[in-house]
């Protein structure tokens, strides 16, 4: 059997043990996440189950400003507390994904089928994507094969959440299947409590 060497796509700009620890998360992110919620009807109970301490800046927060990881963490530790369903986490990321999938994004879509391109080409934006969501933390891709890819997120405070690693796997498998016919993302085991490893392949 023929084994396929692995290639860097995306490289991490440090050795993994100097990546920074995530210290922000961007704001738009976590409004969308709630709007999801509220979508989905389970907003009231969300809101029940957030820290006291955050409650009130969580429920007032708008898009577009960054935000600290604690708030994040009680976000999605409310998200988590839910005890959904993985259909329901999901469905969730399918609308996070249609959130996400704003004009650009959409026409980028369209001209990548009609042109051939394939989930290599919004994987080679992992790192922007990252960084508009996170400050610190870092994203690597590896090219496995021809249709196989590993993602390794590394340095995210959110990465021990359940909720959190499920929903960032969704959206991905969201915005890949843009660019071909499939897109099937799995979680693999990861190499601490702030990694997490998804392994992509598509048809």
């Amino acid at each position: 059997m023929r084994v396929v060497a692995e290639e860097t796509v995306v490289a991490l700009d440090v050795p993994r043990n100097r990546v920074p620890p995530t210290t922000k998360f961007r704001s738009t992110w976590i409004v969308a996440s709630q709007n999801a919620l509220r979508d989905c009807g389970f907003f009231d109970r969300y809101t029940k189950l957030l820290s006291q301490v955050h409650r009130e800046i969580l429920l007032t927060t708008v898009v577009g400003t960054w935000l600290p990881m604690s708030l994040a963490m009680a976000h999605y530790t409310a998200c988590d507390a839910l005890g959904l369903s993985q259909d329901d986490i999901k469905t969730i990321g399918t609308i996070l994904t249609r959130h996400l999938n704003n004009a650009f994004v959409s026409v980028a879509g369209r001209f990548a089928r009609e042109v051939g391109a394939t989930p290599w080409l919004p994987l080679s934006y992992a790192r922007r994507v990252w960084d508009r969501m996170c400050t610190g933390g870092a994203v690597a891709v590896y090219k496995e094969g021809p249709k196989e890819a590993r993602v390794e997120v590394v340095g995210c405070t959110l990465a021990h959440i359940p909720y959190f690693r499920e929903g960032l796997r969704d959206l991905g498998a969201g915005l890949g299947s843009l660019f071909c016919q499939a897109m099937y993302v799995k979680l693999v085991p990861s190499l601490g409590p702030t990694t997490i490893v998804f392994r992509a392949s598509w048809a």
